[in-house]
């Protein structure tokens, strides 16, 4: 999801997310309007925002769609607030994520993004160019040209002019009036939907700024059913992984004589042996080691003491290489890629059966390295889970009212109030930090229904001196139902179990999913072609929708798990795959016959090994890397090492390269492992935003270095 803050924040270079917490917002409830709860024990689902520069836009969220929108010529008052104007213009907008697909089913998330207290029309109207509120717009369909006086336009030859379809600009209505028109264009994230107006939070003082709420009616992608991974997936417990699964063989011994043991290369719990002129790695469990007198060489009369090696058995199981160097352990905490299921198919990944036990395969992103672990010890809980979240309703007679009754959850509260007026910072942040993440379930402040019934207890003793008298009251409930507008607009959910979470610890826990959707894809590899220079050749939706999860998939696979990474990877795919177009060379492969650089070692394997997949792997020796990557060659067996450098040998039988291109998982994947787990250095060129780098990097020099600087800073403008 492609989601970012109501006001605009520069992207920081090396930030693992586009989204990162920020001190202005952190701060943004000192002033007024926190949440949970706001005065009064008065149930508040936003907060309010209070930027330092009054004078910037209100932006949209993420990509939208208009439900509901209410702008006043001017500000005014009313009898409850009676002081100074107020705002009461807003935009509501819904957003639709789609959050991962897993075989199990395809995540998705529904919720509101609300800008209340916008400033007045009045005051606006007169912004033009990158400043002009833009939010509303209509798609115009292809016509014939029209004279003032009705009459068609045409040209010289009386043909009428036409004009294409296109999408045009338009004002708010403000008259006040609460509009829920259909037919809007959809509003794209960063969409100017206004700018701070005055809220009214303090009698003596309004503060300049804006309320900002998200909520939802459904809370089930909390529980994560179809089990999808994004953001941080951690260890939580120490994995016991290895290198490489590291076959045995049994080789017999006479175990009355000793055995010759490489003394220098022993240790660790393994020790190095030769038998018939071949080296082993045996296990010491499986050796005793006893002291003996043997004749000193350099005085056969004496003798000195040596230690002797002998097989506990007439059978040895021995390694190849040492076991010891083969295997770490990665403590809890550990930020992994588990590739297993069921967020990846069957046949997507690699699952061996090794002494008995199922064994998976481990991504490591920080350090680029990939392990096998056993499948039962692995354990792990992604940010897809939203752990720190917990739920909150209350439950009883007065849970539907506007007040929070709950106990622990007004401790709380102020606990917050009384830490942050005492600038008792350590249990400030844990207070914050709690309350950043309660879901809570509480009747909107926008609905005008039953007013005088779920805030009559502000008129009860209880309230001590915040009670209110009965023409104060009556002001109240006045100032609330002017401010309404639920009644107003049909297809909300229902207003009195409404879930709330806090918009900014909500907004920056979503920025850590980089899956994209339809509508997303499409502004990287849209369907346009020439009228901007920087989209040289457009992309079906049809061919867009091919790919799609499988490149959502294998980002996350390989660890291009932040923006930036996702605008070099989707900038230099662009030129490489013709922006997902071509997955096969279009030139014959000719000119990479007898390439030795390339492992073409065989007539015709240039046109053989041509380009292939979203990166256009190519040539015999990349394809047989491929190949073993994916466990349908092996090293050793199916052909030798060092063939590449030594043409005597037996070279990799890859006899079917057309496989790259058979789905479209093996396209994408074959390009995401070239650029990351094959070629090291691209990640770390990514998170230079080194562009050059990454192009060397990727395609071995600077081929059509042009085109790949101006495709990756165009997904820079739209990812970052």
């Amino acid at each position: 999801m492609i989601i970012t803050y109501p006001i605009d924040i520069t992207y920081s270079k090396g930030s693992q997310q586009r989204v990162i917490p920020d001190a202005m917002f952190n701060s943004s409830e000192i002033l007024s309007g926190s949440y949970p709860m706001g005065k009064n024990r008065f149930w508040h689902g936003g907060v309010h925002i209070h930027p330092s520069d009054r004078t910037a836009p209100i932006r949209a969220i993420a990509d939208g769609e208009v439900v509901a929108y209410r702008y006043d010529d001017t500000d005014s008052t009313d009898v409850y607030f009676d002081k100074v104007p107020y705002s009461r213009s807003f935009v509501l907008l819904k957003h639709e994520a789609e959050l991962g697909q897993t075989t199990l089913g395809t995540s998705k998330l529904s919720f509101y993004s609300l800008y209340m207290h916008l400033r007045a029309w009045g005051e606006v109207k007169g912004k033009n160019g990158t400043q002009a509120v833009n939010f509303l717009r209509r798609t115009v369909a292809a016509h014939a040209q029209s004279e003032t006086n009705g009459q068609s336009a045409g040209d010289k030859h009386k043909r009428p002019n036409a004009v294409k379809a296109h999408v045009e600009s338009l004002a708010p209505i403000a008259d006040g009036a609460c509009r829920c028109d259909n037919g809007y264009a959809r509003v794209h994230r960063g969409d100017i939907l206004g700018y701070c107006g005055t809220i009214p939070d303090n009698i003596a003082a309004p503060s300049c700024g804006i309320h900002f709420e998200i909520f939802f009616d459904d809370v089930a992608f909390l529980d994560n059913a179809i089990k999808t991974v994004w953001g941080r997936c951690i260890l939580t417990r120490e994995l016991s992984v290895f290198k490489e699964l590291q076959t045995t063989e049994k080789i017999a011994v006479d175990s009355a004589k000793p055995l010759t043991v490489v003394k220098e290369e022993s240790g660790e719990g393994y020790k190095k042996i030769t038998v018939n002129k071949r080296s082993y790695w045996v296990s010491e469990d499986q050796i005793t080691s006893t002291e003996v007198d043997v004749p000193d060489p350099r005085n056969r009369t004496q003798t000195i003491k040596q230690t002797q090696h002998r097989a506990k058995t007439e059978e040895l199981r021995c390694y190849g290489k040492n076991p010891s160097k083969n295997h770490t352990t990665l403590p809890k905490g550990t930020s992994i890629v588990p590739w297993v299921d069921p967020w990846m198919k069957v046949g997507e990944f690699r699952e061996e059966t090794f002494d008995g036990k199922n064994w998976a395969q481990v991504y490591v992103p920080e350090t680029n390295s990939l392990y096998w672990a056993e499948k039962s010890t692995l354990d792990y809980v992604s940010d897809a889970d939203w752990l720190e979240f917990r739920k909150f309703q209350e439950h009883g007679l007065f849970s539907s009212d506007g007040f929070i009754d709950d106990e622990g959850t007004r401790k709380l509260c102020d606990a917050y109030e009384k830490h942050r007026t005492e600038k008792n910072l350590s249990p400030l942040d844990t207070d914050v930090d709690r309350l950043r993440h309660l879901i809570t379930c509480h009747p909107t402040e926008w609905s005008k229904q039953d007013i005088g019934k779920r805030f009559a207890r502000v008129t009860q003793d209880d309230f001590g001196p915040a009670k209110l008298t009965p023409e104060q009251f009556a002001k109240l409930t006045t100032h609330i139902e002017r401010l309404s507008f639920w009644e107003m607009v049909p297809g909300l959910p229902t207003a009195t179990t409404l879930w709330h979470a806090h918009p900014i610890k909500f907004i920056e826990h979503l920025a850590k999913c980089m899956w994209l959707s339809k509508c997303e894809l499409e502004l990287i590899y849209p369907e346009q072609i020439g009228s901007d220079e920087e989209i040289s050749h457009g992309t079906p939706a049809e061919v867009r929708e091919k790919y799609r999860v499988d490149l959502n998939k294998c980002c996350y696979r390989y660890g291009i798990n932040s923006r930036l990474r996702q605008a070099h990877v989707f900038g230099q795919g662009a030129v490489e795959s013709y922006s997902l177009n071509q997955m096969l060379e279009v030139a014959t492969g000719i000119q990479y016959e007898s390439n030795k650089m390339l492992g073409n070692c065989q007539p015709g394997d240039g046109p053989r090994f041509k380009g292939r997949g979203f990166k256009q792997l190519t040539g015999r020796y990349n394809y047989a890397e491929y190949w073993c990557f994916r466990g349908w060659l092996k090293k050793g067996k199916d052909f030798d090492v060092g063939w590449e450098r030594d043409h005597t040998k037996r070279y990799p039988p890859v006899d079917k390269p057309e496989k790259v291109i058979e789905s479209s998982f093996n396209c994408i994947d074959a390009g995401c492992w070239y650029a990351t787990v094959f070629r090291h250095g691209t990640i770390a060129a990514m998170d230079k935003d080194d562009i050059t780098a990454v192009t060397i990097a990727i395609n071995g020099g600077e081929n059509n270095l042009k085109a790949r600087t101006k495709f990756t800073n165009r997904m820079k403008r739209i990812l970052l």
